[in-house]
Order: structure tokens, then C-alpha cells, then sequence
């Protein structure tokens, strides 16, 4: 390959990758459940995020706000599940590993 058109080759090296994960096997383990589950039900875990102080004061205000329609921890949590259907590998494994625990 050249260096001549680097989106060029960006595209080809993303069509090589889709190629290869398409060849791959496609697993057993129904991820569908999970995925409905993600954004449902009782909140009853936290995730710990560091941040700033200017950041920590941004959240609260957001929080604390009339003028802006927005639920920051809803959104973080919309964000994670955009991430657990771009990963798709990885939100199953975490799945299994939750299919694990509860077993045990």
C-alpha cells in the first residue's frame, strides 16, 4: 500500500476488518435479554467516575437546573448502551461473566 490516499486506505483496512468479523462464528449466547435490561428496571448500582472539581460543579448544576432539559445520569447511562451495541463482544463476555456471578 501506498501513502498516497491515507482515507484510501483507512477504508480498505475497515472493509479487511469487517470481512474478518464477519467470518467469525457467531456464538450461542442470546445477548438480547441483556440488551433490553440495560436501560430498565431498578437502578440499584453505581459506577464511580473521577472528575474534576469544575466538572463535579457542571453535574451538579445540571442536576440542580430548570433551563435545561436534561437527566445527565441518564444520559451516561444512554451512552453506555450505545457503547454495549458498538462492542458487541465485549458486552457479551461482560454478560456471561453476569450469567457467572449469579450462578455462584
Amino acid at each position: 500500500m501506498s501513502n498516497d490516499n491515507p482515507f484510501g486506505e483507512a477504508m480498505d483496512e475497515a472493509s479487511e476488518e469487517k470481512d474478518r468479523e464477519d467470518q467469525q462464528p457467531t456464538s450461542d449466547f442470546d445477548t438480547e435479554p441483556y440488551y433490553d435490561a440495560l436501560n430498565t428496571g431498578v437502578k440499584d448500582h453505581t459506577i464511580g467516575v473521577s472528575v474534576s472539581e469544575e466538572m463535579h460543579q457542571f453535574w451538579r448544576e445540571l442536576q440542580d437546573t430548570d433551563d435545561v432539559d436534561v437527566d445527565p445520569a441518564q444520559s451516561i447511562r444512554n451512552h453506555l448502551e450505545n457503547l454495549a451495541h458498538r462492542h458487541p463482544d465485549v458486552f457479551e463476555r461482560a454478560m456471561r461473566k453476569l450469567e457467572i456471578d449469579r450462578e455462584m
